[in-house]
Order: structure tokens, then sequence, then C-alpha cells
């Protein structure tokens, strides 16, 4: 099958209909190919790019002004992995200049930033090591200059917040959408930041072209503008309003989905209808129910929705904000009596993805599991070994 947006729609709708899922989703992340957007919309999804991918974009783009460095670091700690005399001669160098414990090169993969920045990372890390151990190699490559090592020592400050940010992203273990809007203005900071930094000039022109690369994707440098986004955040109790210049229209929002909650309460059911508490006899008859009848109604909330949505909504911005380090659904779970109708609000968006990571990483593990020398399992053998995988401690 041909994966066309039409096809692709189709299967996603299948998906959803034999699960019973169809009216049940409220957003939905994926990579940025054209043709599952496409398939997302015709869908008519809420849907948002893979945050993380659009960060590797980002990165992947600025790295190509230090494409030449980034080969050559490449071709030298390929010869360290590939030559066994090499390797041995590295590790023993190491050893003899008092390092208990020797560390391997890594090489980079490709189609991942993060990988290039850790293969530099511990490359300009060992500097002394790979200098030295080069100079006693026959037929190795030639050493970096002087200033290529600077450099290289720039490109880690520059990319460090990025490495950050991809790792915060790609969590699964606990909510991300929330840590979009955050996360897009910690790099916007960092980046202009930067620019004051002294710095080489080739290092500069990496930090511009990712900032840059930032304010060409609309998404990316305009993601306040998504209302899903920004109820995510606000509703986080680590973030609530601080990251929003300007937090009446998101507030105003939350206002009027609370009153909704509200009125959705209080429409009364057909069974309430049919269980009208007892009137109180005219001719003066006692009534076990007369009592409790009298203080529901005596107790019974003033106000209309929006006001007493508006009532929640600040105790809720009134109260502290957590530690960013604190679980923020366990802090609802504790906080859901004090806030009951927008706890249910928070449920709805706080079960957003902020990333399609957590997903490829499955991909990743079923390739794992049915490979060449187990083609002959069963879907339902694979299902359930996948199952045990995620969800066994």
């Amino acid at each position: 099958m041909n994966h066309t947006g039409i096809n692709l729609s189709q299967e996603i709708k299948q998906v959803l209909v034999s699960w019973n899922l169809k009216d049940k989703i409220t957003f939905a992340v994926s990579d940025n190919a054209s043709n599952i957007k496409n398939a997302l919309n015709s869908l008519s999804f809420k849907n948002m790019g893979c945050f993380a991918h659009t960060l590797n974009s980002i990165v992947q783009s600025a790295l190509v002004l230090e494409r030449d460095l980034i080969d050559r670091v490449k071709s030298i700690v390929s010869h360290f992995r590939k030559s066994t005399v090499a390797n041995n001669a590295f590790k023993t160098y190491q050893i003899n200049n008092g390092v208990t414990e020797p560390k391997k090169l890594i090489q980079d993969v490709q189609t991942r930033w993060i990988s290039t920045y850790y293969m530099i990372n511990i490359f300009a890390e060992m500097e002394t090591s790979i200098r030295g151990t080069l100079g006693l190699l026959d037929n190795a490559p030639d050493t970096l200059r002087p200033e290529n090592w600077i450099i290289l020592q720039d490109l880690i400050k520059i990319l460090k917040p990025f490495e950050e940010a991809t790792k915060a992203i790609s969590g699964q273990k606990y909510m991300t959408a929330s840590l979009v809007i955050v996360i897009v203005q910690g790099l916007y900071k960092v980046c202009n930041n930067l620019l004051r930094m002294n710095l080489s000039e080739r290092a500069l022109l990496v930090a511009k072209k990712l900032l840059s690369n930032m304010d060409e994707r609309e998404g990316f440098k305009n993601c306040e503008k998504s209302m899903t986004l920004s109820k995510c955040t606000f509703l986080d109790p680590r973030f609530k309003h601080l990251p929003f210049m300007n937090m009446n229209p998101i507030k105003n929002e939350i206002i009027e989905n609370i009153a909704q909650i509200i009125r959705d309460k209080e429409q009364p059911s057909q069974s309430d209808v049919n269980m009208q508490p007892t009137p109180i006899p005219e001719s003066g008859e006692l009534s076990i129910w007369s009592e409790i009848d009298s203080n529901v109604a005596r107790f019974t909330p003033l106000g209309t929705a929006k006001s007493r949505a508006i009532v929640e909504v600040q105790r809720y911005l009134d109260d502290a904000v957590i530690s960013r380090n604190q679980d923020p659904l366990k802090w609802w779970k504790d906080q859901s009596y004090n806030y009951p109708n927008l706890s249910i609000l928070a449920k709805k968006y706080l079960c957003h993805l902020g990333t399609s990571v957590p997903c490829e990483r499955i991909f990743s593990s079923a390739g794992l599991v049915l490979n060449d020398r187990r083609c002959r399992l069963k879907s339902e053998k694979v299902n359930m070994l996948l199952f045990l995988h995620y969800n066994t401690k």
C-alpha cells in the first residue's frame, strides 16, 4: 500500500473504529511528513508536528555550516574504532596518564543531531589523549588544528541547551506537551545570550543560524498561539501563567471551559428529574426528608457558572507554583478535591504529548523482537512481548 494521505487516513480511521476511539481523540502528534499531516487534517483532528523532529531539523541545518570540521572528527573517531592497534594505543595512553577508567570515542548517527553532539563532546574532552595517541601512530589521520579545537568547545556550549531540550521533550514517563512553550522560550533566550558571548566567529555563525532556523518555523516561533499547548502549560502547576507575556487570552479560555463543565454538571439528568425531593405537605404532615431538603436548598451554590469558574481559576493561580522536579500529575491527584472542575480539564489536556518519540521507540523495539531469526512469531505473541517489555518493571 502506498503511504499517501488518503490511504493513511483510511487506516487510522479503521484502527480508531476497531478500538472504539473515534470520538475520544482530542489531539494528534505526528512526524513532519506531509502525507501523515494531510491524513490527520482529513480526519479533522487537531494536530501538531513532532517537536523533537522540528528541533532535529533546526540543529541539523545549522551544523551544515561546520560539516567539514565534523567530518574530520568523524574520520578520526572512525580510525580509532576500526583499528585495534589505534584503540589499544588510545586506551594505554589514558592509563599511563592516570585515567582509571579509559573512555571510548563514539560515532554519530547521521539522522540524529544529538549523537553528533555526544560525539564532539567526548572528542573535545579527550583532546590531550587523542592528540598524544595520534602522534604515536603510523598512518594515522592528521589531528585538528588548535583553532578547530576551540571551535569544537564553542559548538558544545551552543548545542548544550538544545541537547537539554531534546532530552526533556523526548520522555515517555511524564507529560511533554506542557513543556513545549517553556522550552521554546528558553531556547530563544539562550541563543540571544550566546550572541553576546565571546565565542569564535564561526561558532557565532552557527548560533545565528540556529536563531534564524527557529524564526523560519512558524509553528515553533509562535507556539504560544496554539490554544491546546497554552492550556497544557497553564494547567501544569509547575508553570501556570508564568510563561505567558499576556495571560488574559488563555485565562479567559480556561474560565469558559470550566464554566461549561459546571453547566454540564448542573444540567439535570432524567434520573434527577424522576427523583425530585419530596415537597413539604401544606397540611403540616411531617416528613423524614423535610430537614435535609431545606438544608440542600440553603447551601445550593450561588452565582453563575462563570463567576464560580473565575473563583476556582483564581484560587489555582494564587496557589504556590510547585518545583520543576515535582510530579504535576501527582499534584493534580492530591488537589482534585480543591479544584473539582479544573481537575477535569487537567485530565483532558495533560495527557497530550509534545513528540512522537515514544511511539517510534515502540517501532524500534518491535524491530528487535521481530527479526530475520524470529520471523515466524505470530502477531498476538509480538503484541504480548511488546506489552511485557513496556510494562514489566
